[in-house]
């Protein structure tokens, strides 16, 4: 970070607006600032660290005591800082929370603290360039400046400024303090990162160990044993047991088996006898199959013959049909040709009359001739015709154009007038607009405290109503834990009671009480009711009931409490908003929104006039130009139009000598189109009719001649098939004669298609098959029963059945035992696993939790991860400062890094120590006079600086402020600290020093001067 310029306001001892610009000190400056004992030099560093984080250098005060109290009441306390980031620059304007004049009235009102911050574009540092990044909230501001600069402000303090009194904190700064601000500067959070995450990993591991174990124990109480152990003597015990079980069933086995055997025996020989009788019905039913069959071998045989005569009787019905259809083509041949012979006169007709009319053709050729010629002429008129339409348009078009002109500028300059009374009317409306904005921001600071207030009335009515529910619930809490304290002490009563008069009854003369220890029992207890004992039971009951309602009793109590603390918060605060807004706490909120709306709805009002007065001014310049480029325009415009004219009457010339050569019926494209397309249609026409009667007259002749040769065709064709017909028939009469059949009737009905005929000897086939297979069977099966009897079904189902039962009985019985023997076997292979994987958890924790336990600083030394690596970065920053400490101590101390861990759980590794080259020892740095602090305060700051910047990422230290120190060194000293940082200027960085050491003032630095005067101080930069 580096400051390019401060602007303050009221602030310290600055009572007006001064503004101080770094970047004129030069490019890397080293500059003293200079003034008298309370002029405001720490002041300047003040601003600086308030304009970034919203606290002054020292914290000893707050930002709203920096408030000038020599400023003029209506001058508000701000400070504004420009600086750059890298290649960025950044703006950040801050306020402190002060009292101001009210606008209205007398008096004061509280102004909030506020703060922006803008990102600029490089072009400018005016308040409205640039990225606006945070409008008002000062949290956010912090917060985003914290986050650009990577520091807070307590390590901005610590790093970059060197406050009075304040240089020798980062110096005697402890481990913990340490390793805080250098975590932040050298971005070592991956490390605390990688801390926790194997810490995380470790307890992970650690809690899914224990769950392991839960699970063990889990599995255990499964299946009711009390440790591994009964695992394996159970399944030894079991196995005697289990072996005998298993061959009494298997012996019921085997005797349910031969019962099923003999079972299915005799179900399969009562089947053979079913099969038998069913056989023998089969029989019956195809004997009476046997007519039907005999008729359909007697149709098998007619159709047979049938299909012998079918040739002769085919060629016989062709010959026919083939006749018939010859007939009827000649009949209709006969017809075409008839009417071929009139078409073919009608075309020869028709092409002679065509003929005739072709004889126009010439004439209208010679007539189209004749107007071509008028075509030149008429181009030539229409050209100039164009012409003249062309300078009519152009005539127009400048007159047009003239009096747009004309009518344009007498606009102008009316307009012209009018804006300018409107900017003077607006300019005179928006003289008030800086105060409406003011206005507007109190009022709305006014408005978001009083919300803030009604809500806190409106919390601290629903505190009252919750904390009355607590104390009733406290209350009846309380009733309900006395009612069961004493129900508990009421039931031990009279448990002790009964126990007494239980022991009483087995009390014998002469025999000692176990209790009391005498043999005389002059009053022993008297036995209560059976209904009136108490049981031990009852009073753990009673007691859990107690312990139950104390417990609600407390958190009853806590939660009445609680309810209590918030009300009192919420008073509290509701208070201070209270004192802090004065009057407007009674002021009520709708009228405070509504002040607010109006000032809002008149600044908008504002806001839009002032973008209308921009607008106006914009178009009053503009047409200003406008007006002057117009007088210009008319001139040429002018001109233009007498030019215009000129040439419209010259077209017009032109064109009446060009119609006095030309026809009137042809003085026009269209007319002339016309009747060159009249011609050439008839001419077309006369051709073309021509060209069709030809083509027709020759399609007539040709089609008569093919109607003429196919009827001649046919007529010989009908003689051959009538000689054909006749064979045929005499062949089939001759057939049919020589057969069985009466006649042809007799033949058609013997006729079947081949379907029919396969269907039918399958049929006969198919019956002749299955009496020869049904009269085998009957055979077979009467020769295999000859000797066989009826075998008893049901005494051979229940032999089965009292098998089966005994089986059952047996088969339950090992089951039960196999399958504890299973549950057993199955504990033991969970069991075996769980191990297995508890070696695998208490493998990964040998890796994870020893790494946890090293980077987490919980082993040797007690240093972890990321201190470690702190600790080698620290040594690298006290190589540097060693180096500068060495020069600016005469080659006396250097800065290390204390080896010994801290006593206790204290944090350690990166404490310092200084070696002292005089005694050649070690010592604590808090053991260095107030100059040697200094000194090596100053070369840590300077070392850390440089270590900083040398690691890619790191953050940017490229500005150093020292205050005061340096009138605690000798002259010797002091000359090395400068040499020091004038090296350190050359490396680029800005350091500004704060002293009042006159040797200082004689090196002739470039100065920021603070002059004083009378309680009011003022800045001056003085370069060389």
């Amino acid at each position: 970070m580096k400051p390019l310029s401060l602007e303050l306001q009221a602030f310290g001892p600055f009572p007006k607006t001064e503004q101080l610009d770094f970047t004129a000190l030069g490019q890397n400056p080293l500059f003293l600032i200079n003034g008298p004992t309370g002029a405001g030099k720490s002041s300047l560093l003040d601003a600086i660290c308030f304009a970034l984080y919203g606290t002054t250098t020292g914290n000893e005060r707050e930002p709203a005591q920096m408030r000038c109290d020599q400023a003029d009441p209506d001058c508000l306390t701000e400070v504004t800082l420009r600086f750059a980031l890298g290649e960025r620059v950044y703006r950040v304007r801050r306020m402190p929370t002060q009292e101001r004049p009210k606008a209205r009235g007398e008096g004061t009102t509280t102004a909030q603290a506020q703060a922006q911050l803008w990102e600029e574009d490089g072009s400018g540092a005016d308040a409205g360039e640039g990225k606006l990044l945070v409008s008002r909230s000062v949290n956010d501001a912090t917060q985003m400046i914290r986050d650009l600069i990577g520091l807070d402000a307590d390590q901005f303090r610590q790093v970059m400024v060197l406050p009075q009194g304040k240089f020798r904190e980062l110096l005697m700064a402890d481990s913990r303090e340490r390793e805080r601000i250098f975590g932040q500067l050298f971005q070592t959070r991956i490390y605390r990162r990688i801390e926790e995450a194997l810490k995380a990993e470790a307890g992970d591991i650690r809690r899914e160990v224990e769950a392991h174990q839960e699970r063990l124990r889990g599995i255990l109480a499964g299946a009711d044993l009390a440790d591994e152990a009964a695992v394996t003597q159970e399944l030894a015990a079991l196995a005697p047991a289990l072996a005998e079980a298993a061959s009494a069933r298997d012996a019921a086995e085997q005797a349910r088996s031969a019962a099923a055997s003999a079972r299915d025996r005799g179900q399969a020989l009562q089947a053979r006898f079913d099969s038998l009788a069913e056989q023998r019905r089969q029989l019956e039913g195809l004997a009476a199959e046997d007519a039907q069959v005999r008729e359909q071998e007697a149709q098998l045989a007619r159709a047979g013959a049938a299909q012998a005569l079918q040739p002769d009787f085919e060629r016989f019905r062709q010959a026919g049909a083939q006749l018939a259809e010859c007939l009827t083509a000649l009949e209709s041949a006969e017809r075409e040709a008839a009417q071929a012979l009139e078409a073919d006169s009608a075309a020869r007709q028709r092409l002679e009359q065509v003929q005739q009319a072709h004889a126009e053709v010439e004439g209208l050729k010679r007539e189209q001739h004749n107007l071509n010629q008028h075509r030149g002429q008429l181009e030539q008129l229409g050209a100039a015709r164009r012409e003249v339409a062309a300078a009519e348009r152009e005539a127009a078009a400048s007159d047009s154009a003239l009096a747009q002109t004309r009518q344009r500028q007498q606009a102008l300059s009316e307009a012209q007038a009018r804006r300018e009374t409107e900017l003077a009317e607006l300019d005179r409306t928006l003289a008030d607009f800086p105060e409406q904005q003011l206005q507007l921001h109190q009022l709305e600071q006014h408005l978001s405290q009083r919300r803030e207030l009604e809500t806190l009335r409106e919390g601290y009515r629903a505190l009252q109503q919750a904390l009355k529910q607590a104390e009733e619930a406290q209350r009846r809490a309380a009733e309900a834990e006395a009612g069961a304290r004493r129900e508990a002490r009421t039931l031990e009563l009279r448990w002790h009671s009964g126990q007494a008069a239980l022991l009483a009854q087995a009390l014998a003369v002469g025999e000692p009480c176990p209790v009391c220890g005498s043999t005389e029992h002059p009053a022993p207890a008297t036995r209560t009711r059976a209904e009136d004992l108490v049981t031990t039971e009852q009073v753990e009951a009673a007691r859990e009931r107690e312990a139950a309602q104390r417990a609600r009793a407390e958190a009853a109590r806590v939660a009445l409490e609680k309810a209590q603390r918030a009300l009192a918060e919420n008073r509290e605060q509701g208070q201070k908003l209270s004192d802090a807004i004065g009057a407007l706490k009674d002021q009520p909120l709708a009228e405070v929104q509504r002040a607010r709306d109006e000032q809002a709805r008149a600044v908008t009002a504002q806001q839009t006039r002032r973008e209308q007065r921009t607008r106006l001014a914009a178009e009053l310049e503009r047409q200003r130009g406008e007006l002057t480029t117009l007088g210009a325009k008319l001139s040429q415009q002018e001109a233009a139009a007498q030019a215009d004219q000129a040439r419209l009457i010259n077209a017009r010339a032109r064109v009446s000598q060009l119609e006095e050569q030309l026809p009137e019926a042809y003085r026009t494209t269209a007319a002339l189109d016309r009747a060159l397309g009249e011609r050439q249609q008839r001419i077309e026409g006369l051709e073309k009719a021509l060209a069709e009667a030809r083509l027709q007259a020759e399609q007539a002749r040709s089609v008569r001649d093919r109607a003429q040769e196919r009827r001649d065709a046919l007529a010989g064709q009908r003689e051959q098939l009538q000689i054909q017909r006749e064979g045929a028939k005499q062949q089939w009469q001759s057939a049919l004669a020589a057969s069985d059949f009466a006649d042809e009737a007799d033949f058609t009905r013997a006729r079947l298609d081949n379907e029919i005929q396969a269907r039918l000897r399958e049929a006969v086939r198919a019956h002749h098959s299955r009496v020869d297979q049904s009269q085998g069977a009957v055979a077979a099966l009467e020769k295999e029963l000859a000797e066989q009897a009826a075998p008893d079904l049901d005494g051979l189902a229940a032999a089965l059945r009292a098998a089966e039962q005994a089986y059952r009985e047996a088969d339950e019985a090992w089951r039960g035992q196999d399958q504890r023997r299973r549950q057993l076997a199955d504990v033991q292979e969970k069991l075996q696993r769980a191990h297995q994987e508890q070696a695998a958890l208490e493998a990964r924790y040998r890796i994870y939790g020893t790494l946890s336990e090293v980077a987490n600083g919980q082993t040797g030394d007690k240093i972890s991860l990321q201190r470690f690596v702190l600790s080698v970065l620290l040594d690298d920053v006290l190589i540097q400062a060693s180096q500068r400490l060495y020069r600016m101590s005469k080659g006396r101390y250097q800065l290390v890094r204390k080896q010994e861990r801290a006593k206790g759980h204290k944090a350690s590794g990166l404490e310092l120590e200084v070696e002292d080259g005089y005694t050649g020892k070690s010592r604590p740095v808090a053991t260095l006079s107030g100059g040697e602090s200094f000194m090596a305060a100053l070369s840590l700051a300077l070392g850390l600086s440089d270590v900083v910047q040398s690691y890619a990422g790191g953050i940017k230290l490229d500005t150093l402020f020292i205050d005061e120190g340096f009138g605690s060194l000798d002259p010797e000293s002091l000359d090395l600290a400068v040499r020091t940082l004038i090296d350190l200027q050359a490396s680029g960085r800005m350091i500004g020093i704060i002293s009042h050491v006159s040797e200082l003032k004689e090196l002739g630095w470039n100065r920021i001067d603070v002059d004083a005067s009378r309680g009011r101080s003022t800045l001056r930069v003085k370069t060389l």
